[in-house]
């Protein structure tokens, strides 16, 4: 209930003391009601409502309903912890191990997983912050500035392109991160604004002595290659690369989480991967490119002036973003946080 409240509130840009003033109540009293303090009479709840163009039922009624998962269809068995968050009435939810092939750390859980698809709050749960999904490790150095800065939660989900746009199109996040070659990119499902974060090259990376495999000796030594989900924008560069030579348009080769994870497995010895140059920068690892493709960050047109949306913008407007990131390598940033039409 207080979460809803606060992210209708937060959404039309008023402060606390504006929406007391639109439904004739006083700030204590919506600042206990978000705080999950107080439960407002009939009247003021009504007033409260109304002031938002919501139902009362909209923002007092609790939901029975469990959290959906930001990814796929179920969520995980019972007794999986999970990190917890609101996209306007739907509460989602990511295991908190997700992405641990490219990340040493245990993330922070907010609910553990219950029978039947619902979950236990843990004592010092949350269940608000901004929720994006996409692939570009980029994605957790914005989370951390906006945090820092701000102190609004940002959830990031490690997806493919193709598997963030399903979960924008499902209304289980915020935004996303794409990518695909210029001019190119997938038609976004809903209505979003759309800003420019980087270019960067897709290609294969190597560790051998020998030199990064072309896709010609890939193809016709039937090498085994790290590669993606088939709706990875990365993987279906490689595909082009294939088809143009007319070879076949798929490899032997198992399929890692994202570009980081293909890095770690190359330079751990794997013949070749399909990554992204900078994460075969970081990993020191060969790299032959394949296409340059534009990335972009897409936030919901409904969700775009959320405060932590718009401190998400910011960040991706900052000079902090682009120092970061020019340490990484393998990123132009030439048009980086310029909005596109």
């Amino acid at each position: 209930m207080s979460a809803r409240i606060r992210e209708y509130r937060t959404g039309k840009g008023w402060s606390q003391g504006d929406l007391a003033e639109r439904a004739g109540v006083s700030r204590q009293l919506v600042s206990a009601v978000e705080a999950g303090r107080h439960v407002p009479n009939v009247a003021a709840a009504l007033a409260m409502a109304r002031a938002l163009g919501r139902s009362v039922e909209d923002l007092f009624i609790a939901r029975a309903a469990g959290p959906l998962p930001v990814l796929g269809h179920v969520l995980p068995p019972a007794g999986v912890p999970i990190v917890v968050a609101r996209v306007g009435d739907t509460v989602v939810a990511v295991p908190s191990e997700h992405g641990i092939a490219s990340s040493e750390r245990w993330a922070l859980a907010d609910a553990a997983t219950t029978e039947g698809g619902q979950m236990s709050m843990l004592a010092d749960g949350r269940d608000d912050g901004l929720v994006i999904a996409g692939c570009d490790p980029a994605l957790g150095v914005l989370a951390g500035l906006v945090e820092r800065v701000t102190g609004h939660r940002v959830v990031t989900v490690h997806a493919s392109t193709g598997r963030s746009i399903d979960a924008l199109d499902a209304g289980r996040v915020h935004g996303v991160v794409v990518h695909g070659p210029a001019g190119a990119l997938p038609v976004p499902p809903v209505p979003v604004r759309r800003w420019h974060l980087a270019r960067w090259l897709v290609g294969v990376a190597s560790g051998r002595a020998s030199g990064v495999p072309s896709v010609e000796e890939i193809a016709e030594r039937r090498l085994r290659v790290v590669q993606r989900d088939p709706g990875a924008a990365t993987q279906l560069a490689f595909a082009r690369a294939l088809e143009r030579i007319g070879a076949p348009r798929s490899v032997p080769g198992p399929v890692a989480e994202g570009h980081v994870d293909v890095a770690r497995r190359v330079a751990s010895g794997s013949t070749a991967g399909l990554t992204m140059e900078p994460a075969a920068r970081s990993f020191g690892v060969g790299f032959a490119p394949l296409e340059e493709h534009t990335v972009e960050v897409w936030l919901d047109e409904r969700w775009a002036t959320l405060p932590a949306a718009v401190a998400l913008v910011e960040a991706l407007n900052s000079a902090s973003l682009r120092v970061r990131l020019d340490l990484v390598g393998g990123y132009s940033l030439s048009r980086q946080g310029n909005r596109v039409a």
